[in-house]
């Protein structure tokens, strides 16, 4: 007998690539029988009969030890099994067909003894004779239908990039946040300071002894020697400072709600980037509804960056609510600054009518509430700030990948 590459018939196998066998087996017959007797019907049905029944237990049970690995390697597969686990499992499974070949052999080899000695039975004149077998079965080693470093997950990183973008994005949004938070007590306290001076200096405006500008100045230097002197120039100084801070906070403010914005479009890229990693590990993946696991994925992904997502939404939608605020302040600040360029009115006629003015002006602080948007601004820093952890790159992976295929608990 002597049959070569022949199939391991092992159906439904998923990732296993069986052998394939070579089977020979020769008989020598004592050269003392009579000439032509090894072509006798009898002796090769009895021979083959035997290693043909050797053959297909050996067969058979390589067949179903590759069934039992094979279901091993899918699991294994499933769950993102190391490199050299994988590579273990495979060294075990050609191992164990081995040592089913070397059986197989010693089997064969019985068998014919066993076929020569009932043939020895019957035939009275062949029992003085001896016979010599010689059994080999070669077989090829066990692959597999994907390599090994395909289905050993490898470390996801697509996304990453995105996910320490975002991360620097919520650091610089938290400053902005803070920066408004200072701008806006700044200029309560501007505006504060503004609002005491002109009271001061709007009341020795209205004295009709003092014609001019520099008269109002020392007159008021005057009443309060010895003091920090309200004055048009500290006044003016005031509305400097209440106008330059409140420009600071306004393009703060527009900083921040880029950087807000930016986050979101990271977060788009993190999902679009880590989506097509996800697509391309499947393809070689050997897993059969490569479908069902991106939409698995795709549905994790979401679910745990939805967190992250509402927060930042939230704190866009605060900065709106702020913005509309401080701009509700521009008024505020015209009306304050007109009082202030009143002052330096030095033409007589314009001086007399502008006390004239003063008598019935109301001098009611301005509705600036620097406090309310600085409260504010903390908030949403505290917000934006706790949305970081969330954008940590090995949390998101492992809740995405958890239950996949790609899961390595």
């Amino acid at each position: 007998m002597d049959m070569k590459n022949v199939d391991i018939g092992a159906s439904g196998l998923e990732m296993v690539k069986p052998p394939k066998l070579s089977f020979k087996v020769v008989v020598e017959l004592d050269k003392k029988m009579e000439k032509g007797v090894e072509k006798d019907p009898l002796l090769q049905h009895e021979f083959q009969a035997g290693a043909s029944e050797v053959f297909e237990q050996t067969r058979n049970t390589i067949e179903q030890k590759c069934k039992v690995f094979d279901k091993a390697f899918v699991q294994m597969a499933n769950k993102g099994a190391d490199k050299k686990d994988m590579e273990k499992q495979l060294k075990g499974l050609n191992d164990a067909i081995k040592n089913d070949i070397k059986v197989g052999e010693k089997a064969a080899e019985l068998a014919a003894q066993k076929a020569w000695t009932s043939l020895q039975k019957k035939k009275k004149e062949w029992s003085k004779f001896k016979i010599k077998v010689a059994v080999s079965i070669a077989g090829t080693l066990a692959g597999l239908a994907v390599s090994i470093a395909a289905m050993a997950t490898s470390p996801f990183s697509g996304g990453a990039g995105a996910a320490f973008g975002i991360i620097g994005l919520i650091k610089s949004g938290v400053t902005l946040a803070k920066d408004i938070g200072k701008l806006a007590i700044n200029i309560d306290q501007s505006k504060a300071i503004l609002v005491k001076n002109l009271v001061v200096v709007e009341k020795a405006a209205s004295n009709k002894a003092l014609n001019a500008t520099n008269e109002v100045s020392a007159a008021v230097f005057q009443e309060f020697l010895g003091i920090s002197q309200p004055s048009v120039k500290t006044v003016e100084d005031a509305a400097d400072t209440l106008k330059a801070k409140y420009a600071q906070m306004v393009v703060k403010m527009h900083d921040l709600s880029k950087t807000l914005n930016k986050i979101l479009k990271e977060q788009e890229k993190l999902k679009k980037e880590f989506l097509a990693e996800v697509g391309k590990k499947l393809k070689k993946h050997p897993v059969k509804d490569k479908k069902t696991q991106l939409v698995m994925v795709s549905k994790a992904l979401d679910t745990a960056l939805a967190g992250n997502y509402a927060e930042v939404q939230k704190a866009i939608d605060k900065i709106q609510t702020m913005y509309a605020d401080a701009r509700g302040w521009a008024n505020n600040i015209k009306d304050l600054m007109k009082r202030v360029n009143a002052l330096t009115i030095k033409d007589p006629k314009a001086l007399k009518v502008f006390r004239e003015g003063l008598k019935f002006a109301a001098l009611a602080l301005s509705p600036i509430d620097g406090n309310s948007i600085a409260t504010g601004a903390k908030d949403l820093a505290l917000g934006v700030g706790g949305a970081a952890g969330g954008y940590a790159y090995d949390k998101i992976t492992s809740k995405v990948l958890d239950g996949t295929v790609f899961d390595a608990a």
